[in-house]
């Protein structure tokens, strides 16, 4: 499905959380576009899990659309991806973009080469239970 224009320049989609179980078949006119894999490792680079862990693959994106006032078209992009260490990703990051102008109804904009760069410094704690910073607030991001 690398024809979808979401998937333009994505070369990279990776990221640390699990893949979930999605129910399948995906509803009505759902086409997913990103199939998640299970790896022996928590790095890109190791080999993909063998058994049952990835019988069948998961979708972990896909799109699919609606008719919403006046029968007007509306546009859905769903991700099980997204977690602060995701986002360290540049696929992910780019996927999230291209997403956001395909909800638009924008994708003749999509660039493969548009800069999806991380600004400031980007330090994303691990997820899980009890790995939170208590007392951050928002204001203790501003960028200086």
């Amino acid at each position: 499905m690398t024809e979808n224009p979401i998937l333009r320049g994505c070369a990279d989609i990776w990221g640390p959380t699990d893949v979930y179980t999605v129910r399948s078949p995906l509803p009505d006119d759902s086409k997913a576009l990103v199939m998640g894999q299970v790896l022996e490792g928590m790095k890109p680079g190791d080999k993909p899990a063998s058994g049952k862990q990835n019988d069948p693959m998961m979708p972990v994106a896909w799109t699919k659309t609606y008719k919403g006032d006046k029968d007007k078209a509306g546009r859905v992009f769903t991700t099980t991806m997204g977690a602060a260490t995701d986002l360290e990703s540049e696929g992910m990051r780019r996927l999230l973009v291209n997403a956001t102008y395909w909800c638009l109804g924008m994708e003749d904009k999509i660039s493969p080469k548009a800069k999806v760069d991380l600004v400031g410094q980007f330090k994303p704690t691990a997820f899980g239970f009890g790995g939170h910073k208590k007392g951050v607030k928002p204001a203790d991001h501003k960028m200086e």
